[in-house]
C-alpha cells in the first residue's frame, strides 16, 4: 500500500495532468500550411509577426495544445515555434506546455539597444565602401511604404528594409546577430507606441529616418554612424521615459559615447 507522501504526489500529478490548457487568444487563427515540412516555419513567422506587431500583448499564455487545435497542425511544430520564440527572447517559459509572451524589463532593454547600438554601427562601417545613390533611393523608397503600412507587420517589413541597406555588406554572421536584436527591439517599439502619442512619436522617427537616408545620399557616412547610433538611443530612452523613468541607462550612455568617441563634451551632448 504506498504511504501518504506517495499518495499526495500522486495527486499533485494528476491535478497538474488534469489543468486545461490555456485557451489561445481570439486573435490567432487557423493557418493554411500545403507542405507540412514548413509547418515550423510557418507557425514561427505567423507567431512572431503577432508579437512584435504588438498584436499578442506581453504577458498572454500560449499553450501548445490549444494553439495547435487553433491552428490546424499537430503539436510538434507549435513546439518548435515556441521553443525559437524562446531562443529570440519573445517568449519565457512556463510548465504544463506554456509560455508566456515576454513583458517589458528595463535592464533586459538597456542592454539589447547597446548591443544594437554597437553591433549595427559596426556593420555599418564596414558597409560605407559600397554605398551610394541606389541605396539612398532604396532607403527613401522603404520611408514611403512605411508612411503607406496598412498594417503594423508591413511597417516593420518596411522599416528592416530600410535599416538593412546600411549593413548589407557586413558578414552574414554579423548581420544574424543584429537580426535577432532587432526582432526584441521591435517588440519595444510597440510597447513605446502603446504608451505615447503615436502620430508624434512616428513623426519624429520619420525625421530621423529622412535624415538618415540624406546622409547616404551626401556620402556623409561617419555622420551616418552617429545618427544611426542616436536614432536607436532616443527610441530606448523614450520607452524607459515612459514606463521606467527612474531608471539609468548606463549600457545605452556607454554604447553611444563610444560611438561618438570624444566629439562631445559631456554626458548631456549624449543625446543630442
Amino acid at each position: 500500500m504506498p504511504d501518504r507522501t506517495e499518495v499526495a504526489a500522486t495527486g499533485v500529478s494528476a491535478r497538474r495532468r488534469g489543468r486545461k490548457p490555456a485557451p489561445t487568444p481570439d486573435v490567432i487563427t487557423a493557418l493554411t500550411i500545403t507542405n507540412p515540412r514548413e509547418s515550423s516555419v510557418r507557425v514561427h513567422s505567423y507567431l512572431r509577426d503577432l508579437i512584435l506587431a504588438g498584436t499578442l500583448r506581453p504577458g498572454t499564455v500560449l499553450a501548445q495544445k490549444s494553439l495547435a487545435e487553433t491552428l490546424g497542425t499537430s503539436r510538434t511544430p507549435v513546439r518548435e515555434a515556441m521553443r525559437m520564440l524562446m531562443e529570440e527572447g519573445l517568449l519565457d517559459g512556463q510548465l504544463n506546455h506554456q509560455a508566456r509572451v515576454r513583458g517589458f524589463d528595463a535592464a533586459d532593454l538597456d542592454s539589447v539597444f547597446a548591443a544594437r547600438i554597437m553591433i549595427e554601427t559596426l556593420a555599418v562601417r564596414v558597409t560605407v565602401r559600397d554605398l551610394g545613390p541606389d541605396d539612398a533611393d532604396a532607403m527613401d523608397e522603404a520611408i514611403a511604404r512605411m508612411a503607406a503600412a496598412s498594417d503594423r507587420a508591413a511597417w516593420h517589413r518596411a522599416h528592416r528594409d530600410f535599416h538593412d541597406q546600411v549593413v548589407r555588406s557586413a558578414a552574414p554572421q554579423l548581420r544574424d546577430s543584429l537580426r535577432a536584436l532587432t526582432e526584441r527591439c521591435e517588440q519595444y517599439v510597440e510597447l513605446l507606441r502603446s504608451a505615447s502619442d503615436q502620430d508624434a512619436l512616428d513623426d519624429s522617427r520619420r525625421r530621423e529616418h529622412q535624415h538618415i537616408a540624406a546622409t547616404v545620399r551626401t556620402r556623409r557616412f561617419r555622420e551616418l554612424e552617429i545618427a544611426t547610433a542616436r536614432h536607436r538611443a532616443r527610441t530606448a530612452t523614450m520607452l524607459l521615459a515612459e514606463i521606467a523613468p527612474e531608471f539609468d541607462a548606463a549600457s545605452i550612455r556607454a554604447a553611444l559615447g563610444l560611438i561618438l568617441a570624444g566629439e562631445c563634451r559631456g554626458p548631456l551632448d549624449l543625446w543630442q
